[in-house]
């Protein structure tokens, strides 16, 4: 990726996060449909958890066959820098990779707060992340 603009979204932005994809999942009137957001590609089944394990395995299917499920990915991330993509999430790397071993309640707690703020324009850096933790305790 190069330092100039793509889609109106500078490379250098792009760079400054980790984003989180999590899967979208619909009910229809047959059942449920669940998909990677702005995914080509989706699974059914009879429930929402069936739905999800189907979608699990046609990724790993995708990978194995020598496909990128997400080879798509950076274009669905500038989006959603521009306008937000449902089940795409935008952190600040810092304080992604502090969430690494953080446990899960915790770090979906965080990566939805980050997002709520960097949609109101307000920056939730890991210095921010510790002064609130440690605020708490």
């Amino acid at each position: 990726m190069n330092g100039g603009a793509v889609d109106g979204t500078p490379a250098d932005e792009l760079r400054q996060y980790a984003f989180h994809m999590e899967p979208v999942v619909e009910a229809t009137d047959d059942g449920w449909t669940a998909s990677y957001p702005g995914a080509d590609w989706s699974v059914s089944g009879g429930s929402s958890a069936e739905a999800l394990r189907r979608l699990g395995e046609e990724f790993t299917r995708r990978q194995n066959a020598g496909d990128d499920p997400l080879g798509y990915a950076d274009e669905i991330y500038r989006r959603h820098l521009r306008e937000p993509v449902p089940g795409v999430y935008a952190v600040d790397n810092e304080l992604y990779r502090e969430l690494v071993h953080a446990p899960a309640a915790e770090r979906e707690r965080v990566v939805k707060e980050a997002e709520r703020r960097r949609r109101l324009g307000e920056p939730y850096t890991l210095s921010d992340y510790r002064r609130e933790r440690d605020s708490l305790t």
